[in-house]
């Protein structure tokens, strides 16, 4: 028997009539929660419907969309250290324009309190699922960026009338009416499995300048994603709060859980413990697979007087979550005499059109992780306005008006060739570079070098450079000189030949293995005992991927400036003499490069992988009737990486051996890397800092560097209105080095040792242990203490003091 069907029929229409009154008994609302006091946006603030967990959170311009009942026209909104507000919704309102206004007072300190169970359970679920959530992980992307940057310098409004100088009112008018600076990029960015990175930009443009000179890849401005241990701020590394470790180094509190139709957003702020430096903010967790949906990360520096912040905002797409909007804002306060006054800068970029999948006919460049596409640095305004989510504001559009009038008029980009020219610490004038390395040297064998280099430069020839050198050693009283041809063969010169002759020194049996890993400087204050070499040379440099590879032939004469015999076997006199011929090919492979252009050269920007290095030298050397073949090769790896919870590692295996029928002299050997003067050194890794430059010598040895600098700081004494600060680190090192030598007895009248018990020496660094204030970046002291263990004929048990100089931002 069939049951009326009527009854079921009316209830579903009854029931469909209730949900359609009460869906047009709600409004949509878009609106922005701006500061009450500069009306900057306010990213990530909460906007709650009265009585109701129901809410939507701000993007990065502080914008929000909400579906408000119409019986409930009063929202709460709240924003870390500022008031909280009850805004009304009047009738009639299509936009929303919500102010509020900061703390007045000063903040409580935020601290761990219940729920601790809840907020550990969901941090936890959060860094258990980083990975699925790492754009770095997915096997490919693509997506399309636009970056803007401003640069601005902001004056006070409200100083004593002595300070209302004409100067000072005009220059606040000025930069009320346009920024500093300003930069746009439209790039695509794909990637793929497991590092391969590449960056089409399709526009750039610099605000003064016909071209940009500084284009580069977002994540080399500002972090990418918060998947990773670290973020990295202005160069510096923070650990990731949602990441192993983060009880042990920041408290955390649960602010508000906010319900975004089906989900659950959690909001956290976060703040360093005592004596930890790290950063302090917020980040939200949603319930959709524990992802990272915003992040607001600042890290403040009292003595610099700096602020520098981050902000992240996270979408999903096509099931996975992926960067959509992110921010970067620098904030320097600086003095001038009583004034007080900011240089403000703020990247910010767009992330849309994201597809995972990258087309078969794609082609990465790995030489250049950015790629220029043609045109980019002269696209039309009518291209930009169709690039460009949002249209230029009157600022910005005066910005790119007034300054590229501004530089025409004084022909500013005549001043770019200079500051080209000056990463090589070269000065153009006219057709000639002057090369101001060789203006002046210092070495305890010469004492002083003075001198000068001059080249040719693209002025008279793009594709060829001529130059040449000549100095003069005020303690040996000797002329040194030399001079070259150099031929490029494209854009960028990663394809180049180069022929020359020198008349220089050299200190003997020095390990060249690659400029990067030589401290060039370090064997220049050195060097003590010296060859002279005449040498004739040819050579071809190209890179290919990942890989540059260098040949080189050389013809060299050979003559030991100190007291030095060589007598192998069955020699009837000994020799002091020498001339050699060498062919050789260097080697350097360093997987997934990242590359970026700068001015007129791709410059690396780093890898986080080992990077390999080897040299083949295939040689004949001979003096008088005596003469023998040789063949040397060298293999170098060099590797550093900052682990979670361990800190920074680093390490640098380099081994070398010669083979050959009859001994070699002293100046084919190889000698131990001695970074020791007198009683003290100067501290760089990759060098023995209880050893004298040459005091070992080995036909094949093995060198080992080791290197380990934990993340947290003994103390920190920051004095904002001093120069100075501290804020010292630890760090442990250990050196080796092990070789061995054949027919020992054919080096005279020299006194040096083979390590064939092996050299150990360990060390602990205090750094940064002195900062002095630069203004934008520290100069700081380390100090430390390295222990020879082992005696020998030369060196006893020792230790050494080492002080190094380095650069903190």
């Amino acid at each position: 028997m069939n049951l009326p069907r009527k009854p079921v029929f009316g209830f579903v229409v009854f029931a469909l009539i209730l949900f359609s009154q009460t869906l047009f008994a709600q409004s949509v609302y878009k609106g922005v929660v701006n500061d009450a006091n500069t009306h900057q946006p306010l990213p990530f603030a909460t906007v709650h419907i009265l009585h109701s967990a129901q809410g939507q959170i701000t993007d990065l311009n502080g914008s929000f969309k909400l579906i408000v009942p119409e019986n409930e026209q009063i929202l709460e909104v709240s924003y870390l250290g500022y008031e909280p507000l009850k805004y009304e919704i009047k009738r009639g309102d299509s936009f929303l324009r919500i102010e509020l206004k900061p703390a007045t007072g000063t903040l409580k300190e935020v601290v761990i309190k219940p729920p601790y169970d809840k907020i550990k359970r969901i941090l936890n679920l959060a860094i258990a699922n980083r990975d699925r959530h790492n754009p770095d992980k997915y096997d490919a992307y693509q997506c399309r960026i636009y970056y803007k940057m401003t640069a601005d310098l902001i004056l006070p409004d409200s100083i004593p009338a002595a300070q209302k100088t004409k100067s000072y009112q005009d220059t606040k008018d000025v930069m009320d009416d346009m920024h500093l600076l300003m930069t746009e990029t439209y790039s695509i960015r794909s990637w793929k499995k497991p590092a391969q990175l590449q960056e089409d930009i399709i526009g750039s443009r610099l605000s003064g300048f016909k071209k940009n000179y500084f284009t580069n890849i977002i994540t080399d401005v500002l972090p990418f994603h918060a998947a990773n241990d670290y973020l990295q701020l202005n160069g510096k590394d923070y650990h990731n709060p949602v990441s192993k470790g983060y009880a042990s180094r920041y408290e955390f509190n649960l602010d508000n859980e906010i319900l975004s139709g089906t989900d659950t957003i959690w909001q956290f702020s976060f703040h360093p413990k005592k004596g930890v430096e790290e950063l302090e903010g917020q980040v939200y967790i949603s319930s959709d697979e524990y992802a990272i949906a915003y992040l607001i990360a600042t890290a403040y520096d009292k003595t610099l007087r700096r602020t520098v912040r981050v902000e992240q905002q996270y979408q999903k797409v096509r099931g996975r979550w992926f960067p959509h909007m992110l921010n970067y804002i620098i904030d320097w306060q600086q003095k001038k005499d009583s004034l007080t006054y900011d240089i403000y800068m703020k990247g910010t970029s767009g992330i849309d059109s994201v597809n995972y999948a990258i087309p078969e006919t794609f082609h990465f460049d790995k030489m250049h992780t950015v790629r220029l596409e043609k045109g980019a640095n002269e696209l039309h305004d009518t291209a930009w306005t169709q690039l460009r989510p949002v249209s230029l504001d009157k600022k910005e559009q005066n910005t790119y008006h007034n300054l590229d009038s501004l530089v025409a008029s004084v022909h500013g980009e005549k001043v770019l060739p200079y500051l080209d020219k000056l990463i090589d610490l070269k000065v153009p004038v006219s057709i000639f570079d002057i090369d101001l390395k060789r203006i002046y040297t210092y070495n305890p064998y010469e004492h002083s070098r003075w001198g000068l280099g001059l080249q040719t430069n693209e002025k008279l020839l793009k594709w060829m450079s001529v130059g040449g050198w000549a100095g003069y050693g005020v303690k040996d009283v000797h002329w040194k000189y030399g001079g070259f041809a150099e031929f490029y063969l494209d854009k960028y010169k990663e394809f180049s030949f180069k022929f020359g002759y020198n008349n220089d020194l050299r200190d003997p049996g020095r390990v060249q293995l690659n400029p990067e890993l030589d401290r060039n400087y370090l064997h220049s204050l050195l060097m003590s005992r010296v060859d002279q070499i005449n040498s004739y040379y040819g050579l071809v440099k190209k890179r290919f991927g990942y890989l540059t590879a260098e040949l080189i032939g050389r013809y060299e004469q050979i003559t030991p400036k100190y007291d030095y015999a060589f007598t192998p076997e069955n020699q009837p006199s000994p020799m002091n003499e020498f001339t050699s011929q060498e062919a050789i090919v260097n080697l350097r492979y360093a997987y997934a490069e990242h590359t970026s252009p700068f001015f007129s050269r791709y410059i690396s920007t780093g890898t986080k992988y080992p990077v390999l290095y080897g040299r083949l030298v295939l040689g004949q050397i001979q003096s008088g009737d005596w003469n023998t073949s040789y063949t040397q090769a060298f293999a170098g790896i060099s590797w550093q990486k900052h682990i979670n919870l361990i800190g920074q590692e680093r390490f640098l295996l380099i081994g070398g051996k010669s083979w050959s029928n009859q001994p070699l002299p002293l100046s084919k050997l190889f000698a131990g890397n001695g970074y020791l003067a007198d009683k003290s050194s100067l501290y760089a890794f990759g060098g023995m800092m209880t050893m004298h430059p040459y005091d070992y010598y080995t036909d094949q040895f093995v060198n080992f560097y080791w290197a380990h600098n934990f993340d947290w700081k003994l103390y920190k004494l920051d004095m904002p209105d001093f120069a100075f600060s501290s804020a010292p680190s630890i760090g442990i090192a250990y050196n080796f080095l092990y070789g061995t030598m054949e027919h020992r007895e054919a080096q005279q009248n020299i006194s040096f040792a083979v390590p064939d018990n092996a050299y150990h020496e360990t060390g602990i660094l205090l750094n940064n242990l002195l900062r002095y204030n630069q203004k934008v970046y520290y100069l700081t002291l380390n100090v430390g203490y390295f222990y020879h263990w082992i005696g020998d004929q030369l060196n006893d048990k020792n230790g050494r003091f080492v002080f190094g100089l380095g650069i903190e931002f």
